[in-house]
């Protein structure tokens, strides 16, 4: 085919694509202790860039001729990929916030609607021939050959991923009263980068979901519209991601020094002396010790002690001992929340997560998670977002 394959509205989609896929590769690259919020954020990425690309073909004024010429199954080849973007960004905020590192067989259920929507696109496209094919997605005909039910299907498309999204919500505003040192990154940093992924995913998400609906109800060219904005509106988002996470925040060990760092302050504290500590603390899992002392962590990780203590307060601004109660309490929520240890004691719990003393994990429980254990437990498991 010769000619123009591309429009300008095509275009946004490009750069949707090539940014998110960027994003997706460096998270995939970059190593850390939070190899699993990483890989999940890469996830997140890596779907964004491939409902852009299916976006393309299916909307592509001259491109979807193109591709349907190169590969009638090209159409809807990635239309799993929209219900994986809500649970992928679900679980990389839980992985930030509450420091999990595995999976759960239950969790298994967020990837239920994935596969059903490939199995919908397959009986609705791809068990046909190419000759119906080209009249379904060339002469847009299947909306009415699929009974009404795609139109459905793109609402649920929308839908999910505002209430994925607005789950997200409920979880930072949860654990906006932790304190810094429970995160490996500072608070600050964190709750900016979060704010402005999750924030900014929604709005378009909400935007997005307007404008199906308003198609549906109301006029389809303001929606076509709508939807032209709502991409170019992603373009932004993107580029400041990407322009944050290399250069402001650190996710990706960016260049910009930290805020104390000003005329008068202490020369920055070393970064693989932290990595050393956090690594030793998260991967030995050094704070289930209930009686570890400063002088053995110091031993575990080859430093002295005071140089420890040093470290943790210049990074975190606490002492040791709320260092690794901080760890103490993730555990413990971890335990509490699980449904599996529903007739397990508050205070069994807390001896498994590091505790020995139940005053001492009541008074750091609340310092750190805002509420006490019991109503933590209560609010978990009565089904309310976690």
């Amino acid at each position: 085919m010769n000619g123009i394959v591309f429009n300008i509205h095509d275009v946004a989609l490009l750069l949707i694509a090539g940014e998110c896929g960027m994003l997706a590769m460096l998270f995939f690259a970059y190593r850390s202790n939070r190899r699993l919020a990483h890989s999940l954020m890469a996830i997140f990425m890596l779907m964004n860039m491939l409902i852009a690309i299916d976006t393309l073909i299916c909307r592509g004024e001259v491109f979807r001729f193109w591709v349907f010429f190169v590969s009638p199954d090209l159409f809807f080849l990635f239309g799993f990929a929209y219900f994986l973007l809500g649970p992928a960004l679900y679980f990389y905020t839980r992985a930030v916030i509450f420091r999990e590192s595995s999976f759960r067989r239950l969790h298994a259920l967020h990837l239920i609607p994935a596969a059903t929507a490939q199995l919908y696109l397959f009986l609705v496209y791809h068990r046909y021939p190419a000759d119906v094919q080209i009249n379904l997605v060339l002469g847009k005909s299947v909306f009415l050959f699929s009974g009404g039910y795609h139109d459905l299907f793109w609402l649920a498309q929308k839908a999910m991923v505002v209430v994925y999204g607005i789950a997200c919500f409920f979880l930072l505003a949860r654990d906006l009263v932790l304190p810094k040192h429970q995160r490996s990154i500072s608070k600050n940093s964190i709750f900016v980068w979060l704010h402005l992924l999750i924030g900014g995913f929604l709005l378009v998400w909400i935007w997005s979901l307007a404008a199906h609906i308003w198609s549906v109800f109301r006029s389809v060219d303001a929606s076509n519209v709508m939807g032209i904005t709502g991409n170019y509106m992603t373009v932004l988002l993107t580029t400041v991601l990407m322009f944050y996470s290399l250069l402001g925040s650190g996710l990706l060990g960016g260049l910009r020094p930290g805020k104390n760092t000003s005329r008068g302050d202490p020369a920055p504290m070393d970064q693989s002396l932290i990595e050393r500590i956090c690594a030793a603390m998260e991967s030995g899992r050094l704070f289930l010790n209930p009686r570890l002392t400063v002088e053995e962590f110091a031993g575990h990780v080859k430093l002295p002690p005071r140089q420890v203590s040093s470290a943790i307060k210049s990074r975190y601004g606490c002492n040791f001992l709320e260092y690794v109660n901080s760890y103490r309490v993730q555990e413990a929520k971890i335990g509490l929340a699980d449904p599996a240890n529903r007739d397990e004691s508050v205070l069994d719990i807390a001896s498994k997560s590091g505790f020995n003393s139940k005053a001492t994990f009541n008074r750091f429980f609340k310092k750190f998670a805002g509420v006490t254990p019991t109503e933590f437990r209560r609010r978990c498991l009565s089904g309310l977002p976690d």
